[in-house]
């Protein structure tokens, strides 16, 4: 029985890490089939990459933990950059543009920044609302959403890309620290992106008001029982979604200097990318548990995946297919894994004994 019971033990310790596990799996195939899969040159620009659904997943990953779903976050996204970008070439304007100098710069940037981040913690306040008071599932509510932040972004860019008139920004937070392999990843952007993660990730394993969020995610009912007001806890997950989405789509687009009003419309959506980041990460879809660090993980391995593909020699249809493929066995293995746990809701272990007791008395006499 002990030994039994220590193999269960590392199974679900082991199931509970599955992502580091694969991670170093995807590197080990792809630096056997890509060559020059591990080069400074190549590590840098993955990295890179990844750090804008980093940092959307932060938000989407507490939005599941609840027990819902944010769908608008590639709308979202759109909205943070578009704002970002459009405010500060407004302010900029009004603070006198070249002629100002360097005050105006940073003072119009600073006012794009509040504002694109109040949009987006206004979207991720509008979505808690309707699924905690109005009690509309999150599904309805966030593609809702996320069509209306669509349309939104394309009148407000009047379906043009937004270029910020100074590139003083982006000289600064994409210049890296160290001009060293390996290390030219560090830059400004990769710092907050950094930091906001080990916030959250410390948000929600260290505090109260982390556990009290699993609690709501694993049993709303007996949450508000246990006094914690489930509605707020719903609403304010949704505010963060919200606004780690418009921070991924502000730090982007300062990073490119410019905003585009149909980002992830081509491709690979952003969104599909952070649901299947998330689930891989071992975020369960019904809430109650989660990690953003591990969802942060899985995002790293899929673009690891992704970039591996490319040097493998194959195009971006196979990025687009392998993403899709992706998902899809994500959805399937985690509808699985919840038609599984639904068979056992309700067992009682004496029971369970009693029935294989008299099943086995009966298989005797006959």
């Amino acid at each position: 029985m002990l030994k039994t019971r220590d193999n269960s033990e590392l199974i679900n310790r082991i199931n509970h890490n599955r992502i580091y596990f694969f991670l170093a799996l995807v590197v080990i195939i792809m630096t056997l089939g890509a060559p020059g899969f591990l080069r400074s040159g190549n590590i840098a620009p993955m990295m890179k990459t990844a750090l804008l659904p980093i940092m959307v997943g932060i938000g989407f990953t507490f939005a599941m933990i609840a027990g819902n779903f944010d769908l608008s976050v590639g709308a979202v996204i759109n909205v943070g950059a578009a704002i970002v970008m459009g405010e500060f070439n407004r302010f900029y304007a009004l603070f006198g543009g070249e002629s100002a100098g360097d005050g105006a710069v940073i003072a119009a940037w600073i006012i794009a920044f509040v504002l694109a981040l109040a949009a987006g913690s206004l979207v991720g306040l509008a979505n808690g609302l309707v699924v905690a008071k109005g009690k509309v599932h999150s599904f309805i509510v966030t593609i809702g959403m996320l069509t209306a932040m669509s349309g939104f972004v394309y009148t407000y860019s009047k379906g043009n890309t937004i270029s910020a008139n100074s590139y003083m920004l982006v000289d600064v937070i994409e210049k890296p620290f160290l001009r060293v392999p390996y290390l030219e990843i560090i830059t400004w952007r990769f710092l907050i992106v950094s930091l906001i993660l080990a916030f959250f990730e410390i948000l929600l394993t260290k505090t109260r008001w982390g556990r009290d969020l699993f609690m709501v995610g694993s049993n709303r009912e007996a949450a508000w029982q246990a006094g914690i007001d489930t509605d707020r806890k719903v609403i304010e997950s949704f505010v963060i979604s919200g606004f780690t989405a418009a921070l991924g789509g502000i730090l982007f687009a300062v990073s490119m200097n410019a905003a585009v009003p149909n980002y992830g419309e081509r491709g690979i959506n952003p969104l599909m990318l952070v649901l299947a980041s998330t689930i891989i990460g071992g975020t369960v879809m019904t809430g109650g548990h989660g990690s953003v660090l591990k969802t942060a993980v899985a995002v790293i391995t899929i673009q690891a995946i992704f970039n591996g593909l490319i040097g493998m020699g194959l195009g971006f249809d196979s990025q687009v297919l392998a993403a899709g493929m992706l998902l899809g066995v994500v959805v399937l293995g985690e509808a699985y894994a919840l038609y599984r746990q639904s068979l056992k809701r309700g067992e009682r272990p004496s029971l369970m004994k009693e029935a294989a007791e008299l099943k086995a008395a009966r298989s005797s006499n006959r």
